[in-house]
């Protein structure tokens, strides 16, 4: 009886070894694509399954799917995969027939799947899991549907998220960033519904503008809170519902309080949560409008100036100087009829009426021309300094020859100026030089220009930007450094008239020249040392 009973063991341990190596060899076969049809035991039944029947098509277009394609046994056992699935998971046909499904299911979406999968053999089931392979991760969207009576098995289609997860990530962070920039922005912001045109959300700034409340706003639209007319509103429609935009257009919006504001107005349509809105921003304008009426009276004030500097221009140059000119006509036909029935006295007061004459016809004459400055169109032209200076050189040539100058012109470039008034900067430079030149001491004028980057200039100028440097040196009596900005105000003269003639204007008249090229003038000096004004304007 004993040896019975172990004889049957034995049996039965050999019957078992024989069905285990049948399972490995056909989980082999199956592997390696050589078995066409296997059967599985179901309640002491054999099914079949076969890989070459009439569903071939069927299995064709299931191999050739985007989303991955399985069969699983009741265990959870791989019996079908198509390439798509494996090759999510970044493995071989190989490596995953055969294999559990749950050995893939992340430890967080375990209990998850496992309900699924409960649910799938029953009938159907769906939902989001998180699949492993190695130490990736993988979102996905699975289906599993029970193939009983036909086939003992469970289909299970599975849907890469990895993709859509991105794209959620993004567009969260997108929305969470435009929801900081919508609240932060110095614009009045404000979302509205397509196409009931209902305010959704606007920011405090809009709030702010319009006057009313958050509670009085949202649900409302522009025409429940009356912010603007029909006028208005055709201004703003006509162009958005052909455009899909508009873009800084000017309207008035009525506030909360009636008051009128101007704004500009932008809308476009944008997309949140799949849903279409209108996003609009208004700037108030109201300080630009200030601003520009501002600009507007301060236009017609100097308008009002350039006339009355017109007026004294006219009357500078006829008016005054008639009667200086009949002064110094009779002054010097008394001296030369009379001048035997006058004293000494007399003829002395006589010469000083022509010099005080002379002195107020050349003041007038820098008045004159320091308004022309203001009042002359400014053309600028290509000009040869070498040429302007022969000019000057010319003018003042009966000067030059008394005081044995010597003008040293180097390095001289063409340059774009408004060619009278540059000469004018020059004639008033050189004859400086020459009238404060020292006692007994030839004068030497030296002028150079260079174009050069306002870095290698000065530390006024643009670093970046090219200006033309003109400078005009001397080697006469020169003033003390804190005289360097003075001289260049009109009336301004260091010397008495009789030391030094001249009105003080010479200087300021260069400096608004320099101010007409959209440049600068600065003086560098010592007393008795000499001077050097240097002059830059872009090039």
């Amino acid at each position: 009886m004993e040896m019975q009973s172990t004889e049957n063991l034995l049996s039965r341990i050999e019957d078992l070894e024989n069905r285990l190596a049948e399972s490995e060899q056909l989980i082999e076969a199956i592997k390696a694509g050589e078995v066409d049809a296997f059967a599985l035991n179901k309640n002491n039944q054999r099914e079949v399954f076969t890989l070459h029947s009439g569903d071939y098509a069927y299995r064709v277009l299931v191999e050739n799917f985007s989303e991955g394609a399985l069969n699983l046994s009741e265990e959870g056992l791989i019996v079908y995969t198509n390439t798509s699935f494996h090759e999510m998971l970044r493995l071989t046909y190989e490596k995953i027939i055969g294999k559990n499904i749950f050995q893939y299911i992340h430890p967080d979406s375990k209990e998850t799947f496992n309900e699924l999968f409960r649910k799938g053999l029953a009938g159907q089931s769906k939902g989001e899991i998180n699949l492993i392979s190695g130490k990736t991760i993988y979102p996905v969207f699975v289906s599993l549907t029970s193939l009983y009576p036909t086939l003992p098995t469970v289909g299970m289609i599975v849907t890469d998220l990895t993709e859509k997860k991105a794209q959620e990530k993004f567009l969260k962070l997108s929305e969470e960033k435009f929801i900081k920039l919508f609240a932060a922005s110095p614009l009045g912001l404000v979302l509205s519904e397509i196409p009931s045109g209902k305010i959704v959300d606007a920011n405090e700034v809009y709030f702010e503008t319009i006057g009313y409340s958050r509670e009085e706003c949202i649900g409302k639209t522009s025409q429940d809170l009356k912010l603007v007319d029909n006028k208005v509103r055709q201004k703003i429609l006509a162009p958005l519902l052909k455009n899909g935009f508009i873009k800084n257009v000017e309207v008035e919006i009525t506030n909360k309080n009636g008051e009128q504001i101007p704004v500009l107005n932008s809308i476009e349509k944008i997309t949140i949560g799949g849903k279409e809105y209108f996003l609009a921003a208004i700037v108030d304008i109201t300080g630009r409008r200030n601003n520009e009426r501002k600009i507007e009276e301060k236009n017609a004030a100097l308008q009002r100036m350039n006339k009355e500097l017109e007026a004294f221009t006219y009357i500078s140059s006829h008016d005054l100087q008639e009667p200086l000119r009949k002064i110094q006509t009779f002054a010097g036909r008394i001296i030369e009829k009379e001048k035997d029935n006058l004293s000494e006295t007399g003829k002395e007061y006589l010469r000083r009426m022509q010099d005080t004459a002379l002195r107020m016809k050349a003041l007038l004459e820098d008045l004159l021309n320091f308004s022309r400055l203001v009042t002359n169109e400014r053309n600028f032209e290509i000009t040869d300094l070498n040429k302007i200076i022969e000019e000057v050189k010319s003018e003042l040539k009966e000067v030059i020859e008394i005081k044995n100058a010597t003008i040293r012109a180097t390095g001289l470039c063409k340059v774009n100026v408004i060619p009278f008034q540059f000469r004018q900067v020059l004639y008033n430079l050189i004859s400086n030089a020459l009238k404060f030149s020292k006692p007994g001491e030839p004068p030497l004028i030296t002028i150079k220009s260079a174009i050069a980057k306002g870095r290698e200039l000065s530390k006024d100028l643009f670093p970046e930007k090219e200006y033309c440097h003109v400078s005009v040196s001397d080697n006469g009596i020169g003033f003390e450094k804190h005289f360097s900005e003075k001289i260049f105000e009109v009336f301004q003269k260091l010397h008495g008239k009789d030391e030094y003639p001249g009105t003080g204007i010479g200087l300021a008249i260069v400096k608004k020249i320099a101010e007409n090229h959209h440049g600068s003038i600065n003086a560098d000096s010592e007393l008795g040392k000499g001077a050097t004004f240097n002059m830059y304007f872009p090039s």
